[in-house]
Formats: structure tokens, sequence, C-alpha cells
């Protein structure tokens, strides 16, 4: 078990507190992980402690938040094989000895851990946050595990509509059973890197960027050939793929046969991407083929970038069409080649949706808009009011 500095014995013993426990599978690179991140981080020390525990590896998230002091445990250590299957009995150990009040789990393991937990801790209760976009269609054992442990949580938490109506539909959960509350970002204000731009060789053309895990979710194939419609159709641009993953080789060896060496860049991972490489992307480019509610369109949003992206998931509910984005139907390679040639080709359109984007993801999708949501939301489930958690 690897574990950061225990907070102080006043910070725990602080009746006035609530003690809130992040617990997920693993902090690498992903959505749900920057939630937590971003959790852990914002959430108000006046009311709340806050712990993070990973059942698996830390990784990188999770190293970032160690450097930062935040109160996280991992309980496999790097190197280890064997696969643990009573690991509740460790979280509940954690629970004990931080005497948390509320556990706040983030992926299926974690949920079933927290629930089993509930029934070892009088007292404690459990909110869970699903982040998949894509049901049914998802691991068996996921799919057994949500179903039998959502019924023992006492807040179940969707991060789009369109999710929440997929989960209640294939778990059979009544209609208000799971709330929503929608991902948010923290305001850019990162400039662009003319270095970054020079290392990619996009030159004087029109940047059209991507930050993804290379997956099948994120429909990159599509990507490329939106790529080779776009230099058949002369259009200046240059498109770059941020991040790194199972299918990067496949995709470089597709980019290569298209004959997009030029045209197309793999950077592999780039720490603090949203701020060391989206603020030189001229146009954001998301052809998912599923998606929950997606934190790289609004950090592009937020950055103020025009963002062509799919009809998946909550992302046309997050965009509006002509005002702060464009959007295509999965698969239309044509339609995201157009819009993207149309954005190209006027920077002043590029402009007014990116200056429309962020605005509104200031006003509606941000950390602490979705932070204060979950802080009300613990509050409640353990029949608190607002003023009963006060800073002494």
């Amino acid at each position: 078990m690897t574990v950061s500095p225990p907070r102080s014995a006043t910070a725990v013993s602080d009746a006035r507190k609530v003690n809130v426990l992040l617990m997920t599978t693993g902090l690498g690179i992903g959505g749900a992980e920057i939630v937590v991140r971003d959790l852990a981080r914002s959430i108000d020390r006046r009311r709340f402690n806050v712990s993070v525990c990973c059942l698996k590896e830390l990784g990188p998230v999770g190293e970032q938040l160690v450097g930062e002091g935040i109160d996280i445990v991992a309980l496999k250590e790097k190197g280890q094989q064997h696969v643990d299957y009573f690991t509740f009995l460790r979280v509940r150990r954690l629970i004990r000895d931080r005497q948390i009040d509320v556990v706040h789990s983030h992926t299926a393991h974690g949920l079933a851990d927290s629930c089993l937990c509930r029934f070892l801790v009088p007292g404690l209760r459990v909110v869970h946050t699903f982040h998949f976009g894509n049901y049914p269609h998802t691991n068996k054992t996921v799919l057994r595990l949500e179903r039998i442990f959502s019924r023992l949580a006492d807040r179940l938490v969707a991060v789009g509509n369109v999710q929440s109506e997929q989960i209640r539909n294939v778990y059979g959960l009544r209609k208000g059973r799971i709330q929503t509350v929608w991902n948010g970002v923290s305001p850019s204000n990162a400039t662009p890197d003319e270095g970054f731009r020079k290392k990619i060789g996009a030159g004087g053309r029109v940047l059209v960027g991507t930050i993804a895990t290379l997956i099948e979710q994120k429909g990159l194939r599509d990507l490329l050939k939106v790529a080779r419609r776009c230099r058949d159709a002369g259009v200046e641009v240059h498109f770059v793929i941020v991040g790194d993953g199972g299918l990067r080789q496949e995709l470089e060896s597709l980019r290569d046969q298209m004959g997009l060496g030029d045209a197309v860049t793999f950077t592999g991972w780039v720490k603090n991407a949203s701020e060391a490489a989206l603020p030189s992307f001229d146009i954001y480019f998301q052809p998912s083929l599923w998606e929950a509610m997606s934190i790289a369109i609004l950090e592009a949003m937020a950055a103020a970038k025009p963002v062509v992206a799919t009809r998946v998931g909550e992302t046309p509910h997050i965009l509006e069409e002509g005002a702060d984005g464009l959007l295509a139907e999965v698969g239309d390679i044509e339609a995201m080649a157009a819009a993207i040639a149309k954005l190209a080709r006027d920077p002043e359109l590029r402009r007014r949706l990116g200056s429309f984007g962020r605005q509104k993801a200031l006003e509606r999708f941000t950390v602490s808009h979705m932070t204060g949501d979950y802080e009300s939301m613990y509050l409640d489930v353990l029949g608190r009011r607002q003023a009963d958690v006060a800073e002494r």
C-alpha cells in the first residue's frame, strides 16, 4: 500500500467537517481521472476533508496529486502481479482510519468496494458517478457489478442526461434515481506556443488538433479520413493528435499508407496538454464514436477554440450548432471535412465560435459549479445543512 503523508490529527478529528473519500481504480489519463483530480483540488477545505483512494496503482494523475500534497492512497504497489479480491477490507481500514463519512466512487470496482464497506461501517454513505458513455456496450463484469451495487448506493450520478437515460434503461432504475451533474473544467489563460507549432511542422497552416487516448472510442481512423479529404480538397490545414494508447502503431501505419505523413502528426503524451498543446490549436476536432460528457470538449471551449465534433452523448447538448461549434453524425467524413474547411477558411468564424464557447464554459461548465453540486450532495446524503458545516 502506498500512502501519502496523512492529514494532521486535528484535521481528521474535526467533527464539524465532512470527511470525503474519492475512490477510483487508478488515476491514469482520462476524463474520469480529471474529474477526481479537480474534485480533490477544489473541494472546500473549510467544510470538508478530502482523501483519494486508488484501488490499483496511482498513475500520472495520482502522482501529480501526491506532489500537490493531497492525501492519497494506492492499494496496489508497482510491480504487484496477483489479483486482490479483498480490497474492500483494506478500504474499510482506510475509511476507519480517516473517519470517512462519504465515499464517492468513480468506477465499478470502486462502487462495489464502497457498498461492501457500507455494510461494515455504520453510518457510511456512498455516492457513485458513472463515467462510461456507451451503455450497454461495456465489459460484462462491469455491467454485473453496477447492476448489483447501484441498488445499494445512497446517490447515483450521471454526467449527462443522455447517459442517465442509458443507465436507467440498462439497469431498470426508476426515474429520478439518477441525478445529473455536468463535468466542469478550469478556465484557461494559457497562450499559444510557437515552439509547439514548429515542433510538429504545422508551419503557417491552420492547426486542427485533438487530445485523446488512442482507443476505438475516439474515432481516430475517421480523423485520418477527414485529413485526407481536406488535403485532396486543397484545404491548408495540419492535424495533430496529442495522446497515446493501444492504437497508436496501427494509426501511424494507416497515416503513412494514406500518404498523410506531412499532414498529420502524432505527439504522444504531452504533460498538461490542455495548457501546453491546446492553446496552439486553431480548431478542436473530436470525431468520437461515443462519449458521456467530454472533458476535452469543455477544455477546448474554455480555451476559446471552435469545436468540430460528432453528435454523441451530451455533446449536442453542450454545443449549439453554428453558435459555438459545428456538429456531424458519427462516421460522416464529408460533413466533418466540410466543417473543418469552413472554419479553416474563415478566421472570423473561428474567433466568434471560440468566443461564444468560452463564455458558455465559464457560465455553465466550471470546476466550481461541478464541485459545488457534489458538495451539496455529500451534505444531503448525511442529512446535514450547509450551516452545520462551517469553518471552525
